[in-house]
C-alpha cells in the first residue's frame, strides 16, 4: 500500500520551489493502552536537496522516537534512540522491524488492527507533513 502525500508550499520557507507528492508504504503494529506499539513505513525523498528528519509525533502516544536496531559484541540485541536521519535527494528512508522503526510509547489506547495511527515527520527544509498508517498484525 502507498500513501501519498503532498506538501503545501510555503514561500517563507526554505521549501523547495518544487513539491512533488512524497511516496510512503506504511503500516503499525497493534499495542495495548500504557505499553508499546511499533510503525513501519518508506518514505522517498523526491526532492532536489538533502533533507534531515528531526522529529516525529503521533497523537496515539505519549512519546514517539525512531529507534534503530543493533547488535552488541555480545551478541545480545538492542534498541537505541536516532535524533536526526539525513534524506539524500531520491533516496529512500526505511523502517523496517530489526532495522530503523517508530516506536510509539506508553499508547494513549488500545490499538487493534483496521484502526489507524496518525504520524508527522517533520524536516529541516520541507517542514512538517502527516499520514496516517493502517494497523496491521
Amino acid at each position: 500500500m502507498f500513501l501519498y502525500v503532498s506538501c503545501g508550499k510555503d514561500p517563507e520557507s526554505k521549501r523547495p520551489d518544487i513539491q512533488p507528492e512524497m511516496e510512503i508504504q506504511n503500516w503499525a503494529r497493534p499495542g495495548v493502552q500504557g505499553q508499546m506499539s511499533g510503525a513501519y513505513f518508506t518514505y522517498k525523498n523526491p526532492f532536489e536537496i538533502s533533507d534531515t528528519l528531526v522529529s516525529i509525533e503521533s497523537p496515539q502516544a505519549m512519546m514517539t522516537q525512531i529507534h534503530e536496531s543493533y547488535t552488541t559484541e555480545d551478541g545480545l540485541a538492542g534498541m537505541r534512540e536516532k535524533k536526526e536521519i539525513i534524506v539524500a535527494p531520491g533516496q529512500e528512508l526505511v523502517l523496517k522491524q530489526g532495522g530503523l522503526h517508530v516506536m510509539l510509547m506508553n499508547l494513549n489506547k488500545d490499538l487493534s488492527e483496521n484502526d489507524s495511527v496518525k504520524v508527522s515527520l517533520t524536516f529541516s527544509q520541507i517542514g512538517t507533513t502527516t499520514f496516517t498508517l493502517p494497523v496491521k498484525r
